[in-house]
């Protein structure tokens, strides 16, 4: 009879661990797909400010070449001059 409780209190035992492990994981499952969000969301942000501040580096460089395009042009010949010598090496 004692054994036969022993066994029934260990099946119990077991079956909460089981329900305890469950839950841990079902824990652990949300915390990563809300820290997996978060870590896209701040990827997106970054993403959009990295996109914002290109463009606003295009529409400046578009109005210095079109103020000054003799410079420029001047300036572009040079770099393809330098880029030149440095790939003809």
């Amino acid at each position: 009879m004692a054994t036969q409780a022993n066994n029934q209190e260990l099946q119990e035992q077991v079956s909460a661990l089981r329900k305890d492990f469950g839950d841990i994981t079902e824990t652990l499952k949300t915390l990563t797909s809300d820290y997996a969000k978060q870590g896209q969301a701040r990827v997106k942000q970054s993403a959009e400010q990295a996109q914002k501040h290109a463009q606003q580096t295009i529409t400046h460089a578009q109005q210095e070449v079109e103020a000054r395009p003799y410079t420029s042009m001047a300036v572009a010949f040079g770099v393809g001059v330098v880029i030149g010598k440095l790939l003809d090496r």
